[in-house]
């Protein structure tokens, strides 16, 4: 095996989202020369100059040999085009249009797109330029956990099923293998029975079946209160960026909350600040500044729910909490 050869199997290997022409012609404005080509390709990956596939090339199999090829310079740092940080390409996914986005930026704006907005159109979040772009199923599947893409199916699956139908066909999905099946106007009607897999579903709950037993043990009520309580819950524990609307749900770290779009706010009043002067560090204070390592969310949902009075209610929120 020749020195070119060698060289292109290995930057196959190094960069499996290229094509194979832009390697070879990369190579060719090197001279063949391995670390320059490296070096040349990482550059233009950071400045979105070449087109990525969507699936990545098989890796091949370079046999050892006795000479080794030329040492592999240290490795170059990209830019994530939606939190700035600097990671290596491995770290990062595309989207459909091939722009960078990290897999710690796309998993979190999956999930709030899938469960807050209950969407599973996850659109390109370059902060760069305007984008058409979004993440499929395939640029999904190995960041996502696998409850998060079921999720990501059930929406995908009751949007093209409600595409096709009419008004008055009322659509349900089966938990079991994703079915969709018309209940009609049996608005009563508490079990889904699949007419794919013949599996039951609780209507309730949208959960398994569970016959005998309430669900999840968290109050025998209707859905849609159940969804009411349940969106009220999580609203109270969601920042709406002041100033382009998106939503961020806070999982560690303190109250000051930078946005995608570099807005800074304040994760307890959701006002607009410049810095941490906003925020009281002193622990157990009682003055009226924001606490900034106050993580009170408990009281913050009751709150939120603090007219609700029924006994049933009360024992879902409970059990939710």
């Amino acid at each position: 095996m020749n020195n070119q050869k060698l060289s292109r199997d290995k930057l196959c290997n190094e960069f499996p989202y290229l094509y194979m022409k832009d390697i070879d012609i990369a190579l060719q404005f090197n001279n063949n020369k391995y670390n320059e080509t490296l070096t040349y390709l990482q550059n233009q990956l950071k400045g979105n100059k070449l087109k990525l596939k969507k699936i990545p090339s098989k890796k091949r199999n370079i046999p050892e040999l006795n000479k080794p090829l030329e040492i592999k310079p240290k490795e170059e740092m990209i830019e994530c085009n939606c939190c700035f940080d600097m990671k290596p390409f491995q770290d990062f996914s595309h989207c459909t249009e091939g722009h960078l986005i990290c897999k710690v930026c796309v998993k979190k704006h999956a999930e709030n797109t899938i469960y807050q907005s209950q969407s599973y159109k996850i659109k390109c979040i370059d902060c760069n330029e305007k984008c058409n772009g979004y993440f499929d199923l395939q640029l999904l599947e190995p960041i996502l956990d696998i409850r998060v893409i079921s999720e990501y199916k059930n929406l995908k699956n009751t949007d093209e099923i409600s595409q096709l139908c009419i008004d008055d066909i009322n659509i349900k999905i089966c938990q079991h293998c994703n079915a969709g099946t018309d209940i009609g106007e049996n608005l009563d009607q508490e079990i889904l029975v699949c007419m794919e897999c013949f599996k039951d579903t609780c209507l309730k709950c949208n959960q398994v079946s569970h016959i005998g037993k309430p669900c999840h043990s968290l109050g025998n009520i209707a859905q849609n209160k159940r969804q009411e309580i349940e969106n009220k819950m999580t609203e109270a524990l969601i920042l709406n960026c002041s100033r382009c609307k998106k939503s961020i749900l806070k999982e560690s770290g303190c109250n000051k909350i930078t946005c995608v779009c570099r807005t800074i706010n304040c994760y307890i009043c959701k006002s607009v600040i410049t810095g941490y002067a906003h925020f009281c560090n002193i622990k157990n204070c009682k003055c009226n500044k924001c606490h900034l390592w106050d993580d009170d969310s408990k009281t913050r949902i009751l709150n939120a729910v603090k007219d609700e009075k029924d006994k049933e209610t009360q024992k879902l929120i409970k059990g939710l909490l």
